[in-house]
């Protein structure tokens, strides 16, 4: 039984608006994947450091912008999904994109590639609970692991429920940005999430779309 996407979406929208937490969250996004794909890898995917993960994001963005600071006002960032691969196993990992200008209309997102850019080096999270959780997903091939649909919903989950939890007025004033920023997040390849606004008050989420 494969996960439903359109499902998978509309239950992480909702789990974004009330959550409190992003332990707790993340596991009731995980019980939810396991109810709807069942599968042994889902229990161990929720074995993570969460307050460790929570310190980790914190201290990302000032690293970042200490080696390669934007040479224009932020107006929007994209928390992208690269993957990589260890022993030939594909896992994903967030890095972080600066913008110039931002429209969170935009259904497609087409500001990512349109809009002045600052791609800085070394800004990679090297989140040790996604890779170890890409490497579950992806053990033993296609036959054993989880399908495509739950690794997404793993890895989305994870990331916009993080960045629900790390994103706040003082993440804004590093980012010296001078309105409010748009933020999207999601893989390269597609399946993103418009997640919000970020501003001196913290992350105001939309209804969220893909894109």
């Amino acid at each position: 039984m494969a996960i439903s996407l359109s499902r998978f979406y509309q239950r992480l929208a909702k789990e974004l608006r009330k959550s409190n937490d992003f332990e707790s969250s993340l596991s009731a996004m995980l019980e939810w994947g396991a109810v709807n794909e069942p599968h042994p890898v889902w229990t161990q995917l929720g074995a993570f450091d969460a307050v460790g993960e929570i310190n980790a994001a914190r201290a990302w963005l000032p690293r970042v912008l200490a080696d390669a600071p934007c040479p224009f006002p932020v107006r929007g960032i994209y928390f992208g999904l690269g993957e990589f691969a260890s022993k030939r196993v594909e896992y994903a990992d967030l890095y972080l994109a600066l913008f110039g200008r931002c429209d969170l209309d935009d259904v497609k997102s087409n500001w990512l590639w349109e809009a002045p850019s600052h791609y800085p080096d070394k800004a990679r999270l090297k989140s040790k609970a996604m890779k170890a959780g890409g490497l579950l997903c992806h053990q033993g091939g296609a036959t054993a692991g989880l399908s495509t649909e739950g690794y997404i919903c793993f890895s989305l989950s994870f990331t916009s429920l993080l960045l629900r939890h790390v994103l706040d007025g003082e993440w804004f004033a590093k980012l010296g940005a001078p309105c409010p920023i748009g933020v999207v997040t999601g893989f390269d390849s597609g399946n993103r999430l418009r997640l919000g606004v970020l501003s001196r008050e913290g992350l105001a989420l939309t209804a969220g779309a893909m894109t």
